[in-house]
């Protein structure tokens, strides 16, 4: 009984995810956009960290950004898998909104951010929400915005745009989460 209800949660997770989206959009310059036609743009130099000498150094591996949508209540995850400093960030929005304290993020009307999570494992972001394995962060505080264009029906979100600083316990800088043209749904124009 155990294992066919895991089987059976497995098995909607991986249904939602294939009716509702999950596009990967690598942050800009590094090629492919995982499907959808929006791209991540370059993240602000401060986001890796100086390059030292005047700017010469390589750049740092570009962050890979994700966004997944799940309906009822509606839910839009926006994740940060940033394998050089091996760091998931994901942000969650929801709505009907709610209030949460140490969230300074600016929604869409009728929407409000419901979390900022972090952990110690890029991996974190590749599966199904509230799947990570690594240790969580405490985030202590996030600022931003998060905003979208409305698509052709309820479960389509357009050129999705993310510009969110959380800071987290223990940890050595505050992670950026920066990216527009992310959509859900292939119905955006």
């Amino acid at each position: 009984m155990h294992r066919s209800a895991s089987l059976s949660l497995a098995l909607f997770f991986g249904l939602a995810l294939a009716a509702c989206g999950n596009v990967v959009v690598p942050a800009p310059g590094s090629g492919d956009t995982g499907g959808g036609d929006g791209q991540g743009e370059a993240p602000p130099a401060a986001e890796h960290g100086d390059t030292g000498g005047g700017g010469q150094g390589e750049a740092p591996p570009a962050a890979e950004y994700s966004v997944q949508y799940y309906p009822g209540p509606d839910h839009l995850l926006v994740r940060k898998a940033d394998r050089e400093l091996d760091r998931c960030v994901q942000l969650s929005a929801i709505t009907p909104p709610l209030v949460q304290t140490g969230l300074d993020i600016e929604a869409p009307e009728g929407w409000s951010a419901a979390y900022v999570l972090i952990t110690d494992r890029a991996a974190d972001c590749e599966g199904p929400a509230g799947t990570s394995r690594g240790r969580k962060v405490s985030v202590t505080g996030a600022t931003g915005t998060l905003s979208w264009e409305a698509g052709p029906s309820d479960y389509v979100l357009c050129n999705i745009t993310v510009d969110v600083t959380a800071t987290g316990r223990g940890e050595p800088e505050a992670h950026h989460l920066f990216a527009t043209g992310l959509s859900i749904g292939d119905d955006c124009p």
